[in-house]
């Protein structure tokens, strides 16, 4: 039975949904999976069945047969407490990747530790069909090699990632590329994750930053992350007939970068999709969906000029947002592969997550943050489930997570062209597009 609710409004970086709020007295028979604490396999196993019975968002779309998987995998678990040191790594792993085999969240990564083996297992059931054999910063780097070596290259700055403590800078990326007619240019931009609010905080603390903006500056202007495009940026250059924004690789971050990011882009409210989340204990009980916009200062205007984005299945979550937002633009263009699938927002912090939505990040939080060595003397059995709290669509109600987003023109990578004839394919029919309208093909 759905327990009575009312309304609760919460904001979470930029995204807006409703959740739910229930009396105390109502809730009792529902313990909380963050606080309990378990001192045996089958208690650990029993907290994370009903942590994500009944907090996972996707269970309204999700194929997997919940129910039987308890009947499946709590045997197993309790088979484990008859011989609590002789339980094998592959054992315990095996059975925590079999209970989340299948699931859609492709953000879904749980972590499980049993004190008695000292071990702790890793799970990650997202999966995709054509993943690169090659890694993201391996065609990267292979790519930008290509792209520093074009005939028609104007101008390029560029700044590799960079780590400074406990601080990830992205790497960014400034081209320009001759357009059709003498005169016009092309821009490229390309930034490896959305942690670019990082650059700006960090800016006067970090040595090497200035060489991170330099791409930044060159591309949005000197006041880049207020949003406010200069004359002297290219992005709003008279000499730009079209832009090119390369999100290949890009393994997503901080929602709070889309808003500058679009914003360069267009004008006023942007509508990505919609959002739901849990607003009860039981599986179907969902807010209603609400539009999940970014709204945009009214002054940023590219009109007609074709604006290209390139993604591919190592761009991942906020990556997949940011292509789903130009895919919709008017004068906006996705080419490339279809992207990772994993969509759904996240809330960091399991102490609030699970609370608030009864969804979202579930268990020790210390324990994602700092590892199994920090239990290795304690007696019981910690886990952390690191799991969406959205469940998002596209703007036409077409599911996405586990998906990914579709290309309006599929240019698949291609190793031997990149790597071997020194061909980027996704670039080239993107100016081509740019300058003719048209797609070349693979």
């Amino acid at each position: 039975m759905k327990i009575s609710l009312y309304r609760l409004a919460v904001t979470a970086s930029l995204l807006l949904s409703l959740a739910s709020c229930r009396k105390e007295s109502e809730v009792f028979d529902f313990p909380n999976p963050n606080t309990r604490v378990s001192k045996t396999y089958s208690q650990q196993f029993e907290t994370v069945w009903q942590g994500m019975d009944q907090g996972y968002v996707f269970w309204g779309r999700d194929t997997v047969d919940w129910d039987a998987r308890y009947q499946q995998y709590q045997p197993i678990f309790a088979e484990f407490d008859t011989r609590p040191k002789r339980v094998s790594y592959a054992e315990y792993a095996a059975a925590w990747e079999g209970l989340f085999e299948g699931l859609l969240d492709h953000h879904l990564m749980g972590m499980f530790y049993s004190p008695y083996g000292k071990m702790a297992a890793y799970v990650n059931p997202g999966h995709n069909n054509y993943s690169h054999q090659s890694s993201a910063g391996f065609e990267r780097e292979k790519q930008l090699e290509v792209l520093k070596k074009r005939s028609d290259l104007v101008r390029y700055i560029g700044c590799d990632p960079q780590d400074y403590g406990q601080v990830n800078i992205p790497g960014t990326y400034f081209a320009l590329i001759k357009g059709r007619n003498a005169g016009e240019l092309i821009a490229y931009f390309r930034f490896t994750n959305f942690y670019l609010n990082d650059i700006y905080r960090y800016r006067d603390a970090i040595p090497n930053s200035v060489s991170a903006q330099a791409a930044l500056r060159a591309f949005y202007g000197p006041r880049y992350w207020e949003g406010a495009m200069d004359e002297a940026s290219y992005i709003n250059n008279d000499s730009v007939v079209g832009i090119i924004m390369d999100l290949r690789g890009n393994g997503g971050g901080s929602t709070g970068d889309l808003q500058p990011f679009i914003a360069s882009l267009t004008q006023g409210q942007n509508t990505v999709g919609y959002t739901r989340v849990k607003d009860g204990f039981g599986r179907l009980d969902y807010s209603p969906w609400s539009e999940y916009n970014i709204p945009c200062p009214s002054r940023h205007i590219l009109k007609e000029k074709p604006i290209v984005v390139l993604a591919d299945i190592n761009s991942v979550s906020c990556a997949e947002l940011a292509t789903m937002l130009i895919k919709n633009l008017p004068n906006g263009t996705f080419i490339g592969e279809r992207t990772y699938g994993a969509i759904g927002a996240l809330m960091p912090n399991s102490s609030t997550a699970h609370d608030i939505f009864y969804s979202g990040c579930m268990g020790d939080y210390d324990f994602f943050e700092y590892g199994a060595s920090i239990y290795e003397y304690k007696d019981f059995f910690p886990y952390y489930i690191y799991t969406s709290t959205y469940h998002m669509v596209d703007i036409n109600h077409n599911d996405v997570e586990g998906v990914g987003v579709q290309p309006d023109h599929e240019v698949l990578f291609n190793y031997n062209r990149l790597v071997n004839e020194k061909k980027d394919l996704p670039v080239e029919n993107a100016i081509y597009y740019i300058k003719y309208g048209k797609y070349i093909g693979g």
